[in-house]
């Protein structure tokens, strides 16, 4: 009698075995979502930083407080790149036990390179997108708006 491979899952405690080429995949695209990830990540921290330098900084306004919305990205955007950061290391680990010479190293250079300029291009196409609108905005508000 042959079990389906779904039902053999449910049935089995503990984990199943993917196969090597699913894994070397999973590896790429995990190391891809984290390089997406590692830009925000340091931007949110880097903001957050900024915003407590300029809190102590004796000005003409009253100082203003850490953003508390700051502080949630930057602690989201740090659990979600860990994730995926240990969820990789996790298939690496696999791949490894499968494969004693298992190349995982190359795979997931090349999945974060290819995340970063994922985000890159993002970045760049928001930028566009903002300087347009505020471009606009200020043509409006010179010649009146016509609505």
């Amino acid at each position: 009698m042959t079990v389906g491979p779904l039902l053999a899952a449910a049935q089995l405690p503990g984990e199943f075995a993917m196969p090597t080429e699913q894994l070397r995949d999973a590896i790429m695209g995990l190391a891809g979502i984290t390089g997406f990830l590692l830009f925000p990540m340091l931007g949110a921290w880097m903001r957050l930083l900024l915003q407590y330098l300029e809190r102590g900084r004796p000005g003409i306004t009253r100082a203003r407080p850490v953003s508390g919305l700051g502080f949630v990205r930057a602690v989201a955007t740090t659990g979600l790149l860990m994730f995926f950061a240990f969820t990789m290391l996790r298939a690496s680990s696999d791949l490894r036990e499968i494969h004693a010479e298992a190349p995982v190293f190359g795979s997931a250079l090349q999945g974060v390179a290819v995340g970063v300029c994922l985000w890159a291009i993002y970045a760049l196409g928001i930028s566009a997108l903002m300087r347009a609108t505020k471009n606009r905005l200020r043509g409006e508000r010179r010649m009146g708006s016509l609505r």
